[in-house]
Parts: C-alpha cells; structure tokens; sequence
C-alpha cells in the first residue's frame, strides 16, 4: 500500500509543470569586449570607529602618552556641556582637561594627575603624576591601564613593555609592572621592577602571559608611599602583521589582506580635513619616535597616536601588494563642520610640506628625504604615484588651494596623479576627481546603470569613488546592505572603462566603542566578525576575469516607491513666503527640524537663523503637488524644496529634491551622502524682491517641477530591477565569470544565453543568500557566508537557473 503511494506522488510530481523562466541573461561572447580594470577595488582605510587606535595598530595601551585630555589650540572647553568650540563656533565632545582615558586608580589611597612641567621632550605635552600612599596595612597603590576597554592577551605569547618613569625621591622607590585581571590583583605575567631615578629614564620589558583573556590591564604599583611620573607607556604583542616594528594587529590585517585591494586610500576621509589648527595629520609629524608623535584629538571625537603614520601606511601598502594613494589636508579643513580656510598667501608650506611627503616615498635614499627615509628602515623608495588633495573639499576657495598643489607637485613629479576631492570645472578631461558614496539601499540598487554609455559620457572625467558603501535605515551590516552594494557594483563593472577606481569604507570598527558607520570588520578585544560585505567584496574581488562582455538582462523592473513630506530648507534667511500649499490647501502646520519658523494659513515666517529646515505634510504620502510662493529679499542664497523623504529626515535623509539659486534650478535625488543629479540643472535666472510661483507634483514615479507655470524639470525616477548582472571572460582559465545579484525576495527562474560561446554544461557556484535582515555577530559569525557548489544543467532545453531570493552569485562556466 505505501509503495502505491509512492508510486503516485512520483507520477503526480513528474506531471507538473515547470515554473516559467522569469528573467534571461544575455552574455554577448562575440561582440566588443573592454579590458578588465584590475585596479579597480581598494580600501579606505582610516582613524574612525577606533580603527587604528584600538584597532589595527598593535598598540595595547589607550593613551599611553596622556595626551587625551589637551584641547586643540583655540578651542576652549565648556565644562557643562562637555564639548570643545573652535573659533568657527563648531562643537565638539571632549573630556575634563583632568581626565586620562585608559587610565585608573589601583586604589584609594592612589592619585594620578595630568602633569604639563614634568616633560620627556619638547613635543609631548602632558605625563602622568602617581602618587601613592602605601603600607603594610593600606596595602600597595598605583594605577592601572586598561587598554582599549580590557587588554587581550594569549597564554604562552610574549608582550614587549616599554615606559618613561621618573622618581620624585632621591631615593628610589621600588615600582612593579605586571599584567593582570580586571581587578589587578590576579597575576597574569611575571613582576618586572624598577627604581626609578631622579631624572627620565626609559625602560623596557617583556612579559609572557599566563593566562588567555580579553580583558587584562597592565598594573603599575608600589608597596610603599611613593611619587613618581609615566610617559608613553606602551605595549606589543610580538606577534605582528609582517613582524614589523611598531606593527599592526595579525588577525585584523589578514583579513584585509584576503581582500587582495590594489590601491589603499589613507589616512582618510574627514581625519584628514580636521576642524581647525592642529586637528589633522602632518606627514612629518607622524613618523619616527613614538615619543615625539604630534597626537590630536581627533574629528571623531577621541584621541589619536599618529602610531600609524606616513611610514607605517607605505609599509602597508607595499606588504599588501596594494598602490598607496595618499590624502593630504588642502589648507580648508571639513567643510561640514564650520571649516577653517589656510590663508592663500599662507599656502607655501602646506605645499612644500605635500612636496617633501612626495620626496619621502620616492626619492633615492642618498637624498635629504630619502636618507629620513631609509633612517626608519626603508633605504628604496615606496614609489607614491597617488596624491589626493581634501577629501571632500568643494567651491572656489578649495579650487585655488587645489590649483597651487596641482602645479608645485606636478612640475616636480610630473608622474604622480593628483586627484581633486570634487569635480572642478574647466579641468583637463582626464584628470581624475574623487567622489564619496555613502547612499541608501534604494539608491543603490536603482543606480546600477549609472556608468553605462547611455547615462555618463565618455567625454566626462574618470570617476575616482574614495568612499562607497551603504549608509542610513536599518539596513547596514546587513544582507540587504550586501545586495544592494552589490547591485552597484556591477553597474561599476559594466563601466570599468569609466570608473578607474573604487574604495570601500569603513573597513574597521571597534564595537566596544560609538560607530561612527558600519564596517566590513567589526571586532573588540579578542572577537572579529566579518559582515556579508565583506564577503561581497571578497567574492567581487577575487573573480575579476580579462575582458568585460557585453550582458543584456531582461528582467521585471518594479517601480521605486518613494513617499513622505514636503519640506523648505534655506541657506540663508533672506526668503519671504506665501500661499504655502499641499494640494491646493493652505498649510497649517508644519514640524521645525532646524532654526525657527511660524506657520501661519499657508504664510511660513523664518525666525533669523543661519540654517533653517522645515517639514510640511504628511509623513505617509505619495502622490500630492507642493507649492509656494516665494521671494528673496537680499543675498544670492539658494533654497531648496523637498518632497517624498521616505520618513528619514536628518544625517539619514533620502528625498527628492529642487534647488533655486545661483542662476540655477536643479531637481536631484538626496540618498544618504550622495546628492544624484536626475537631470540637467537648467540656467534660470533668479532675481531679488521678486515673487516667484514653485510646484512639484509627484505623480505615482513622475515628478514635475515648475516655476511660474514654467516647467523646468520633468523625471521619471529610476525603478529597482529583478536581476543585475556583468560578465567576464578569464582567458588564462577559459572561463566565463558571470556575477548575478537577485534583489527580490522570491527565486528568479533565469535563462543564460551565451552567444558565441560553446562552454560545458556544468558550472562552479559561489552563493552568497540567507535572510535580508541577518547579519554576522561574535555569537553568529557564520550566519551569512559564501558557498560553494557545483551544478549541473538539464541536458535538454536552453541553460536555466533559479537564483535563489536575497543573493549574490557567481557562476564560472567553462569555455569548450
């Protein structure tokens, strides 16, 4: 009876049909094929989520100089609010000028001060006073380093000590050095004393752990009343990436490593632009001694070692295999943060300096620089050929500053390619500059066209991406994020003619502290969890192949939903408003984001504020026309009409978008960072105490923008397609890589039809799918991960694939 039953389950499984083939890859094996870029992919990598500090330097102790607590120069602090202002009136946290990060008591009968006379050098600013009131029935007393939130240490590995001590006695007094649990009572090394002098004295140390754990400190006590002083305490483990000097954290470096980057970008991002004097690295400032280090508090909001510095970052490029391009402060520091501009008269030792950075990597070790150079450990040259100046720097003081360093370096080292931080008019078309991706899920998976011919011109600059991934939501870290960047990337690699280079970031986070964004690493003291980004860029990475094919995908294309208010955002207060409406109704109310506005039946008042932002509407709408009248009353300020911002206002906005000013109307596309043009801006000349009539209409994926009845701006926003792909022909392996992104939540049945090439009917896979939502933890590092198969098609009937929901793949097909 069972086996009947059987029997008919086969037959009625046998019976049914085959699903429908829902989409189908082209891959053209006989028409133009272009070069592969095989420098395309690279890394970021800078001082932001504890990163370097705390992260990929080897350096277990969190300031170990005790230079935390020095405000930068004309910054004074405001002990209630707890933050610094620069003389631009931007702000931002900091600690008691008493506090020293890293650093506590043993005891209570211990005291610990930061001291500014007791000094090692001219360059370090600060040491740390001990006092210790110490006896047979107090007990011993001292202080305590807690590295970045615990030390972690491995049972049987060696740890190299080193410190300054000073005694205040003429007679000295015993101090002990050891390693321990959190309490510092618990031994987890051997005891290494010293008697410190009357004067500086640098002593070192090496310690083999007892014990494994990520929570160790290093205690430093006495067993009798004693005063003396630290500096630039630091500790190594002797196990460093390349066995370097000064060297970076193994774990962390190799997975970097695995990602095989051909170019690193360093040492940033804003840590290269600062707030104000001081707040930015200086190449000469960050190399040699560790003692005479420049440190800074940092645009992140904590303190910096400079331990990896121009040197180190050279060395890692060059271990990595990976070409260095180097980011210099362009005389203006963040422009987001209230920005300080170098003086234009002033600009020739920011220039010589950028000249002197260049003779460092480059020049033979019987020069002035190349001697410094080789001095460190280095005698050949690291062969910099990678300039970059700002990092997102904009506007027409920025292309002066720009313009002095183009010119010095360029008639010094003709070879070397300086890279604008933005698009600079009027410059030669194939001078690269450098734009940042930070955007939003939708964002991304729509612009997976937006390097191909018919949406950029070839006559247009290469494009230079120093900082991409997904930013804002819920998403980040997660799959989603993954497929979504992936989506990208394959219109990147469809382009790769036009995109010479592209940097993902950040790479590196601490969780123990605040992320500023999500990294591809995450880690804290002894745990590392890679994110599916990661492995996306891994897997995108490391499948590469000689020529780009010609791939046409016929897919569905769904609309992009996009909803929400409307909103005015002004750059000055110089506007009168009027006959404010949303579907011909007066607005009445509105939600006050910055500055300070009145609502009043469809008249909006601006309260005199340098920055003002209003939202108007409601916060689930679709389709709705938003209209105003409005008038500038002084100034040339732009203003700006916003509508559909998907709920995200603030850091994480993701709306639509027209500016009015300048002599221009532009309608873009506002996604996280990234502000995406959806058409031509349109010459429109806008004068001063003169109403003008703005509508935007929002019809289902049509928005129409007009002025006075004129219409200006007329889009279709772009749709999310089912299926992305791009293909590539490994000519050395004779093989077909074919790379696949299914954005969908359902599996795509998908028919390949490579034509021109005859390859076998088996295929490797590498996958990567799971939940949208998931992401890898320290509890869970394996919870999305790439895999790895081998398929075989039906032999009958065209070439058919069911990409599962939610995932990224790549299929090598063997060329017959």
């Amino acid at each position: 009876m069972k086996s009947n039953s059987l029997l008919l389950a086969l037959l009625l499984v046998s019976c049914q049909p085959e699903m429908p083939v829902t989409s189908s890859i082209l891959v053209d094996g006989e028409g133009l094929t272009v070069p592969v870029n095989k420098e395309l992919y690279g890394l970021t990598i800078e001082e932001i989520n504890h990163a370097v500090d705390g992260g990929i330097y080897a350096e277990l102790i969190q300031n170990r100089s005790f230079e935390d607590g020095v405000p930068p120069l004309n910054c004074p602090f405001d002990p209630v609010r707890r933050v610094l202002t620069t003389p631009n009136g931007w702000t931002i946290p900091f600690l008691r000028p008493d506090s020293v990060p890293g650093w506590r008591r043993f005891s209570p009968t211990s005291y610990m001060y930061p001291d500014t006379k007791e000094l090692i050098n001219d360059k370090n600013r600060r040491s740390l006073l001990v006092s210790v009131s110490a006896s047979a029935e107090i007990g011993k007393g001292g202080v305590i380093a807690d590295g970045y939130q615990g030390i972690p240490i491995r049972e049987g590995e060696k740890y190299d000590l080193s410190f300054y001590i000073k005694g205040a006695s003429m007679v000295p007094k015993t101090v002990s050095f050891t390693l321990a649990d959190s309490t510092g009572n618990t031994a987890f090394s051997e005891v290494f004393r010293v008697a410190p002098a009357y004067e500086w004295k640098k002593y070192k140390h090496t310690f083999t752990a007892t014990s494994t754990t990520g929570k160790a400190v290093l205690t430093v006590t006495t067993d009798s009343s004693a005063v003396f002083w630290l500096d630039v305490v630091s500790l190594f483990p002797q196990k460093t990436w390349k066995e370097r000097p000064n060297g970076l954290r193994p774990e962390l470096m190799e997975l970097i490593a695995a990602l095989q980057p051909k170019f690193i970008r360093f040492p940033g991002g804003s840590f290269v632009e600062g707030y104000t004097a001081g707040t930015y690295p200086v190449w000469r400032e960050t190399i040699g001694d560790i003692a005479e280090r420049k440190h800074f508090w940092n645009v992140w909001a904590y303190g910096t070692t400079n331990g990896v510095g121009y040197h180190e970052y050279l060395q890692m490029c060059e271990d990595l295999n990976a070409e260095p391009v180097y980011v210099i402060n362009s005389g203006v520091t963040s422009q987001s943060r209230r920005p300080r501009y170098e003086d234009i008269t002033a600009m020739d030792k920011l220039v010589q300096d950028a000249l002197d950075a260049i003779a460092y990597a480059n020049e033979p070790a019987d020069s002035i620089m190349g001697a410094l150079r080789a001095k460190h450990g280095h005698p050949e040259p690291f062969g910099l050929k990678y300039v970059e100046i700002g990092s997102e720097n904009y506007g027409q003081e920025y292309t002066k500053r720009f313009a002095l360093f183009k010119k010095a370096i360029n008639e010094v080292y003709p070879d070397v390619t300086v890279v604008s931080s933005s698009y600079i008019k009027g410059k030669n078309r194939n001078e690269w500059s450098d734009t940042h991706l930070y955007a939003s899920e939708s964002f991304l998976i729509s612009n997976y066209n937006r390097y191909t011919a018919g949406r950029y011109s070839r006559r247009m600059p290469p494009v230079f991406i120093g900082e991409f991934g997904l930013s804002g939501g819920t998403q980040p870290g997660s799959l989603r994020a993954a497929i979504a960047e992936a989506c990208f990337l394959v219109g990147v690699e469809n382009g790769q003619d036009i995109v010479r280079r592209l940097a993902y970031a950040p790479i590196v986070g601490n969780t123990k502290y605040k992320m500023e964004r999500y990294p591809a690493i995450s880690f804290d003291g002894g745990q590392i969890a890679v994110s599916p980004s990661y492995h996306l860029l891994q897997m995108f990475g490391n499948n590469r192949g000689d020529e780009v094919l010609k791939t046409e995908v016929r897919t569905y294309q769904k609309p992009q939903v996009t909803f929400g208010r409307a909103g005015i955002e002004m750059f000055d207060n110089s506007y009168d408003f009027k006959e404010v409406k949303i579907n011909n109704s007066p607005v009445t109310e509105g939600t006050v984001m910055t500055g300070s506005w009145k609502v009043d039946q469809g008249t909006l008042i601006p309260v005199p504020n340098r920055w003002n932002y209003l939202l108007l509407g409601d916060s689930t709408a679709y389709d709705y026309t938003f209209s105003a009248d409005i008038r500038r009353t002084k100034g040339s300020g732009q203003i700006q009409f916003r509508v559909r911002d998907n709920g995200l206002p603030g850091e994480q906005n993701d709306y639509i978008g027209m500016t009015i000013g300048g002599g221009f109307a532009e309608l873009y596309r506002q996604a996280g960072g990234v502000r995406d043009t959806l058409c031509a801006p349109v010459s429109y000349p806008f004068q001063s105490n003169r109403w003008y009539n703005v509508r935007i209409s929002c019809k289902d994926e049509h928005i129409s923008c007009f002025v006075d009845d004129t219409l200006v701006h007329d889009v279709i926003i772009p749709s999310i397609p089912s299926l992305v792909s791009t293909a590539t022909l490994d000519k050395e392996n004779n093989t077909v890589i074919l790379k696949v992104v299914n954005t969908t939540q359902h599996e795509e049945r998908t028919e390949l039809d490579l034509q021109g090439l005859n390859v076998k009917n088996t295929a490797e896979i590498i996958q990567l799918t799971g939940d949208p939502d998931a992401r890898n933890t320290f509890g869970k590092p394996d919870a999305i991960v790439p895999e790895t198969k081998e398929i075989t098609f039906s032999m009958s009937g065209p070439k058919v694939y069911n990409f599962p929901p939610n995932s990224i793949t790549i299929m090598k097909l063997k060329v017959d």
